[in-house]
């Protein structure tokens, strides 16, 4: 009995021996005497060097939220990676098109790529749980990015039919920064994601088309985004840019004796044939449709290819110096002309 009660704090208690407690408790645990305090029970020896621990087996899980710039980097120096900007006001579709993204990978392959890892798996399920039933909200939607979140990076790494993985990051800034670079052209400078990018992506909110209240001054602030971004310097001769129009859904209604999809055709064609000088394209997607659910969702496949698409890059070509002094600079002569 001795060996297996644990002690009483009251020095005059049996219990160790006899199992009866001093105060005539016949539930030995509703006394408060019962049982040593934590401070006077021993634990052994706890002096035993840090160095004893075993950290081998010990592995450091990474936090799964979105990629900051810095992060960015170190993620490039290990595996060729394709780089997509979202660019557009608040409310444009951004989250939207990255959630949608994240939806069809849960349900399986998606344009001949399947899902194979990311690392801000988190990030993505944070975006993607207002547009689910779990969520209790009475129709799908997504929280938009807010000003403080500053840049972020989602990562996907997909792999094709072949076997051949795809590195994906696709640039999170919230719509007002866009804004504010428009209009202040000093802050072009600070998005560093647009000279970082492979692509970027005008988005085009059908549902401002849409509101003839808001469509002239809308159609005009969407273009003077793409000069604003031409005009400083901003993109890259490299990059690929579009148009990507977004809520397909919204353009069912008439309006004016036509339907809106006609307003769209001609300002997609005003607009490509504005920037004619640089490698403009357009295309359109519905990725959660809520005013019309009979569009479905439509050209996620397409869009997600032309991303991942190989693009052939033009490398600048080594000009021999005149007279070089250096035996050293004359090795360009040779090495053109073979």
């Amino acid at each position: 009995m001795s060996e297996t009660a644990p002690a009483c704090r009251n020095p005059d208690c049996e219990v160790a021996t006899t199992g009866k407690c001093a105060l005539s408790h016949e539930l030995l645990d509703s006394c408060e005497e019962y049982g040593a305090a934590e401070a006077d029970l021993d634990f052994g020896d706890d002096d035993e060097p840090e160095d004893h621990v075993e950290t081998a087996a010990l592995t450091r899980l990474r936090s799964s939220d979105l990629l900051r710039p810095e992060q960015i980097w170190p993620l490039q120096k290990v595996v060729p990676i394709r780089t997509v900007a979202l660019v557009g006001d608040f409310r444009a579709g951004k989250t939207t098109l990255i959630s949608a993204l994240y939806a069809s990978f849960l349900k399986g392959p998606l344009a001949g790529y399947r899902f194979r890892s990311s690392r801000t798996l988190t990030a993505f399920a944070r975006r993607h749980h207002d547009a689910l039933l779990l969520s209790k909200r009475k129709s799908p939607v997504t929280l938009r990015t807010s000003r403080q979140d500053g840049l972020g990076f989602f990562h996907l790494c997909l792999r094709n039919e072949a076997g051949g993985d795809h590195n994906l990051l696709i640039g999170d800034r919230s719509g007002e920064t866009y804004a504010d670079a428009r209009s202040d052209t000093s802050l072009i400078g600070e998005l560093i994601e647009l000279r970082a990018a492979d692509r970027i992506c005008f988005l085009l909110d059908s549902a401002r088309m849409a509101d003839a209240e808001q469509r002239h001054s809308y159609k005009r602030a969407f273009k003077q985004q793409i000069h604003a971004f031409l005009d400083n310097g901003a993109l890259s001769p490299s990059t690929a840019l579009e148009i990507v129009t977004t809520k397909l859904d919204k353009l069912t209604p008439q309006m004016e004796g036509r339907a809106l999809i006609e307003e769209l055709d001609a300002f997609e064609a005003a607009t490509l044939a504005e920037f004619s000088e640089v490698s403009l394209t357009a295309r359109r997607v519905c990725a959660l449709p809520r005013a019309n659910y009979e569009v479905g969702v439509v050209g996620l496949d397409d869009m997600l290819r032309s991303w991942l698409a190989p693009r052939e890059r033009e490398y600048p070509r080594l000009i021999a110096a005149r007279a070089p002094v250096r035996h050293l600079d004359r090795v360009f002569e040779n090495w053109n002309e073979a």
